[in-house]
C-alpha cells in the first residue's frame, strides 16, 4: 500500500508557491486539466485523458467553457452553451444581484511529491468580492479536488444566493447519470437514467444533517452509452459535504451536458459579513476512458491515501452490542458478550446505546441524551471493569455516542433549552424523542468537545467511537445566530460539526471513529475526513446489503464500509439466511458482528471462529485491494465482485472473489464468472473459503490455473438455490 498523503486541510499558507502564467497544464499519471485566460476570463479548456503533447489542446481553447460561471448572463455569453446554468450568485450590499469575476492571479505549488496545488484568484470588476478556486491534483490516483473561497472585502453584508463548487461541461451524443439514492433501511441504491436533450436531472438532499440518507452525494456521468465497468468514457464525482447539497445535470438544447454540484442554498442563502470568508465544500472528480470500474478504483486509491482517516491502516473486526442487547443489559451480560466475542477471535467490543445519564437514565430512547456520564446502576464500576476484562481476553473496547442530540428529558435540556435548534413562537417538533443541539454556537461546540474529552481522558482504554446522528433539521432556527443570519444555520451547523470533530480527533488521534447517522446518513467525504469508516445501513439483512454495498462501493473503498453478521431471521426484514451467506457478504467490507455470541450454537460458533480467521487472512486484500465489479445484482439475479492486491512482501498478487445467487429458477444455470485484474501469463492457486455443511460452490478449489484461463473462461459457480454464496481466494504462485 502507498503512504498517506496530506489532506486539503493540512495544506496551509506555509506551502511554498510560485506565480504562474496561463495557459498551463495540471497533469496526473493519466489525466490532464488545462487552464487558460480568454477575454480576462479563466477557462478550463480541457479535462480528460493525458495527451502525448499537452499543448495540443490550446488550439481549441477559445471555445471552451468558463472555469467558474459567476452569473446567469455569463453562462449565456457568446462563447458558452446557453444552458442558463451558473456556479455562483451574489446579492451585493447595495441590493444588486450582480457579479463580474475576472482573472487576477495564479499560484501553484507541490506541497508533497505526487500532489500539485493550483490557486486561481478572481476579482469582481467593481464590487469588493474576491473568489479563489483551488485545484488539488493527485498524480497516482488521477483524482482532482476543487474548492472555492469567497471573500467579502467590503464594508457591507452580501448574500450568497447560490454556490456550486465545481462544474463540468462536456459534449457527447447521449448522457447517462448513475446516482445512489436511498432512505432509511435502503441506502445508496444504484439507479442509472438517461438525461434527454433539453431536460435537467436534479439530485438533492435538504434535511440539514444525515443528508446522505437520501442519497450519497456522488455520481457517475457516462458519455454516449450507459456506464460499463471496463469500457467507455465516464466521470465519477463526489461532494465532500455533510449538509444540504444539490447536483444538476443539464442536457442543453444544443446537445452539451452541464453538470454542477455544491451546497444547496435554494431555501437558505448565506449572509456574509464584512471581512468574512466562506469556503465552499470540496468537489472530488476523476475521469476514465476505461469505464466506471477504473474510475472507482482511482477514487478508492485517493480515499485510502487522503480521503478517509488512516486509510492505510487495517480495520479491526468488532462486535457491536446493539442488536445483541439494545438498552437492556448489565455489566455481567456485557462481560459475557465480550468474553464470547474474544473467544471467536473478535478484536474489538463496542458498547452501543444505553450506558449513560443519572437523573434520567438512558433505559430507552426517550431520555438521557445530552447527559454523558456513566449510568452507575448498569455499570457500577464505569468502563474500567469492561476495559480491564477486555485486556485480559485480548479484546479492545469502544463506545457509542450521539453528542449532537438531546432528549427533552435530560439535565442538559433543563439547564440549556436555548442550546437547541428551534423556531421562536412555535412548538418544538420532537423527532425520535430528541432535539438537535445548535452546533453553529461555539459554546455548544465546546460542550461537545469537553464531553468527549472527559470520556476519553478518563478512559484511555476506549479506542473506538461510534458517532451517531439520528434526526434531521425540521425547525431551522438558532438563538445564537442574529436575526439577519438565520439562514446561515444549515452551513454553520455543518462547519461547527467539522470544527468539533477536528478538535476531538486531533486531541485523540489513536481513537477510531465511525460515522453513523440513522444508518448511512453520513456516507460522505466531508464526514470521512474525520472518520475511519461509516455504518452503511441499520438494515443488516445480507440480501439487501448486497445491493446497498454494491452501490456505495462505486464511491467508497471497502475499508470504509462497515458490514456486520447478525442473527437469522433478520431483525429488520425477517428473512432467513445461512451463517455462511451472512459471513460472505460481511467479508466484502469491514467485518463485524451484531448479536449475542452466547446464543450461537456450538456448530455456529465453530464456523464463526474459522470464518473470522479467514477474514483476517484476506483482510489486506479486501481493505487495500482494487475492486472489480464482475456481475451486477441490479442487472441479474446474481452478484460477483473481486478485490486484487499486490503483496508488499513478495510482489505477488492475491485476490478474493465473492459471488452469490440472489434469485434462481429451477432450470437456470449461471455462466462462469470471468475475473479481471490478474496477469494472464501468471499461475494462480484457487482455494474456496468459508465452506459449510452444504458443500463446495466451485470444483476448482485446490487447483492451479493460469490468469488467462481465469479471465477468459472464468470460474463456474454451482448454486442450487437462491441466497447462496461463495468466497474464493486466488493466490499467485
Amino acid at each position: 500500500m502507498l503512504p498517506a498523503l496530506p489532506t486539503w486541510r493540512e495544506i496551509g499558507p506555509e506551502i511554498k508557491a510560485e506565480a504562474v502564467e496561463l495557459p498551463f497544464h495540471v497533469l496526473t499519471k493519466d489525466s490532464q486539466m488545462t487552464f487558460d485566460v480568454v477575454d480576462n476570463k479563466v477557462r478550463r479548456i480541457y479535462y480528460g485523458s493525458r495527451l502525448t503533447r499537452p499543448d495540443d489542446v490550446l488550439a481549441v481553447g477559445s471555445s471552451s467553457s468558463t472555469l467558474f460561471y459567476p452569473t446567469r448572463m455569463d453562462a449565456m455569453g457568446p462563447w458558452e452553451n446557453a444552458t442558463g446554468e451558473w456556479d455562483i450568485s451574489i446579492t451585493q450590499g447595495d441590493g444588486t444581484n450582480s457579479l463580474d469575476l475576472v482573472y487576477d492571479s495564479c499560484l501553484r505549488a507541490r506541497p508533497h511529491p505526487g500532489v500539485e496545488l493550483v490557486a486561481i484568484v478572481l476579482r469582481d470588476t467593481y464590487y469588493p468580492i474576491r473568489v479563489s478556486l483551488y485545484v488539488l491534483a493527485h498524480d497516482e490516483s488521477n483524482v482532482f479536488e476543487q474548492w472555492v473561497k469567497i471573500e467579502n472585502l467590503g464594508s457591507k453584508h452580501v448574500t450568497i444566493d447560490y454556490g456550486a463548487t465545481c462544474h463540468l461541461q462536456v459534449q457527447a451524443s447521449r448522457y447517462y447519470v448513475t446516482s445512489f439514492r436511498g432512505t432509511w433501511g435502503g441506502e445508496s441504491l444504484l439507479r442509472e437514467e438517461e438525461v434527454q436533450q433539453g431536460n435537467c436531472l436534479t439530485l438533492r438532499s435538504d434535511v440539514g444533517v444525515r443528508t446522505a440518507q437520501e442519497g450519497t452525494p456522488g455520481f457517475v456521468l457516462a458519455l454516449d452509452h450507459p456506464a460499463q465497468e471496463e469500457t467507455g468514457e465516464v466521470y465519477l464525482g463526489a461532494l465532500a459535504w455533510s449538509g444540504n447539497y444539490i447536483m444538476n445535470f443539464q442536457h442543453s438544447a444544443y446537445g452539451k451536458m452541464f453538470a454542477s454540484w455544491g451546497v444547496d442554498m435554494q431555501e437558505a442563502p448565506y449572509r456574509l459579513g464584512p471581512g468574512q470568508i466562506l469556503v465552499l465544500p470540496r468537489a472530488i472528480l476523476t475521469h476514465s476512458m476505461h469505464g466506471k470500474g477504473e474510475a472507482s478504483r482511482q477514487m478508492h486509491r485517493w480515499a485510502r491515501r487522503c480521503g478517509i482517516r488512516d486509510g492505510h491502516q487495517e480495520r479491526m473486526t468488532l462486535l457491536n452490542s446493539w442488536e445483541g442487547a439494545y438498552f437492556t443489559y448489565d455489566e455481567s451480560l456485557l462481560q459475557t458478550m465480550m468474553e464470547r466475542a474474544a473467544g471467536l477471535g473478535v478484536e474489538l467490543f463496542v458498547l452501543d446505546d444505553g450506558w449513560f445519564a443519572k437523573k434520567y437514565p438512558r433505559d430507552n430512547a426517550q431520555a438521557g441524551l445530552g447527559d454523558w456520564v456513566v449510568n452507575a446502576s448498569k455499570l457500577p464500576n464505569g468502563f474500567e471493569t469492561l476495559i480491564q476484562r477486555g485486556r485480559e481476553k485480548n479484546i479492545q473496547f469502544g463506545l457509542w455516542v450521539e453528542l449532537e442530540m438531546v432528549n427533552p428529558k435530560s439535565e442538559l435540556y433543563e439547564n440549556h433549552p436555548d442550546w437547541v435548534i428551534q423556531l421562536p413562537h412555535r412548538d418544538q417538533r420532537v423527532e425520535r424523542n430528541q432535539l438537535i443541539l445548535d452546533l453553529s454556537n461555539p459554546e455548544v461546540q465546546q460542550y461537545v468537545i469537553d464531553c468527549m474529552d472527559r470520556l476519553l481522558s478518563a478512559n484511555p482504554g476506549i479506542v473506538y467511537i461510534k458517532w451517531d446522528c439520528n434526526r434531521k433539521i425540521a425547525d431551522p432556527g438558532s438563538l445564537f445566530l442574529s436575526s439577519q443570519c438565520q439562514k446561515n444555520l444549515f452551513i454553520d451547523y455543518i462547519n461547527g460539526y467539522y470544527k468539533t470533530l477536528e478538535a476531538i480527533t486531533c486531541r485523540y488521534p489513536h481513537v477510531v471513529f465511525q460515522a453513523c447517522a440513522s444508518g448511512g446518513g453520513r456516507a460522505d467525504y466531508g464526514a470521512m475526513a474525520f472518520h475511519h469508516e461509516f455504518w452503511t445501513s441499520d438494515n443488516t439483512d445480507p440480501y439487501e446489503r448486497v445491493f446497498m454495498q454494491w452501490g456505495i462501493g462505486h464511491i467508497f473503498p471497502a475499508i470504509a464500509i462497515a458490514s456486520h453478521v447478525t442473527v437469522s431471521p433478520n431483525r429488520q426484514t425477517g428473512r432467513q439466511t445461512s451463517l455462511k451467506f451472512r459471513f460472505d457478504v460481511a467479508s466484502t467490507g469491514r467485518l463485524g458482528f451484531e448479536l449475542r455470541p452466547q446464543d450461537m450454537t456450538p456448530k455456529e460458533t465453530e464456523f464463526a471462529k474459522l470464518a473470522l480467521e479467514t477474514y483476517k487472512s484476506i483482510r489486506p486484500v479486501v481493505q487495500f485491494g482494487d475492486l472489480y465489479r464482475l456481475r451486477s445484482p441490479y442487472a441479474t439475479g446474481e452478484a460477483a465482485l473481486m478485490y486484487v492486491w499486490t503483496s508488499t512482501d513478495n510482489g505477488k498478487q492475491r485476490a478474493v472473489v465473492f459471488a452469490c445467487m440472489l434469485q434462481k429458477l429451477l432450470a437456470t444455470r449461471a455462466a462462469p464468472v470471468q475475473l479481471r485484474g490478474l496477469h494472464p501469463g501468471k499461475r494462480y492457486y484457487i482455494r474456496e473459503l468459508n465452506v459449510d455443511e452444504s458443500g463446495n460452490r466451485i470444483n476448482l478449489s485446490g487447483v492451479e490455473v493460469g490468469g488467462d484461463f481465469l479471465m477468459n473462461h472464468g470460474i463456474p459457480f454451482q448454486f442450487s438455490q437462491a441466497i447462496q454464496s461463495a468466497l474464493v481466494e486466488i493466490t499467485e504462485v
